[in-house]
């Protein structure tokens, strides 16, 4: 079983929940972008391809996929683990914005909100 996180680009930061709309939050799909940006956050990433990457962070295994065109980023991980304080230092690190299934918003230097 997996859980699955996407990833955005915010037009601006902070957003407040009533803020979040396809004007404020917009879809990483520039895959060469992506992965630049990953490997500066991340260092330690086996490429499958240029679209499915796999690592581990603080023992735990994640997922990445990069869209090849349309879409966003999406990291898919285990069910058995809490993932969100990698997902939050990703955020931070790389001034994205990401979505739980629950869902919620995760977004730099903020605590997540209901989305």
């Amino acid at each position: 079983m997996a859980y699955t996180y996407l990833f955005f680009q915010p037009t601006r930061l902070p957003l407040e929940p009533h803020e979040l709309s396809e004007a404020t939050v917009l879809p990483l799909n520039n895959g060469v972008a992506i992965r630049a940006a990953l490997a500066r956050a991340i260092h330690a990433i086996d490429w499958d391809s240029d679209h499915v990457g796999r690592t581990q962070i603080d023992g735990q295994w994640i997922e990445l996929h990069v869209p090849a065109a349309k879409g966003t980023l999406s990291l898919r991980c285990s069910l058995r683990a809490d993932h969100s304080a990698i997902v939050q230092r990703l955020c931070d690190q790389l001034g994205w914005l990401a979505f739980d299934e629950r869902p919620m918003c995760y977004q730099p230097d903020r605590v997540p909100m209901p989305a």
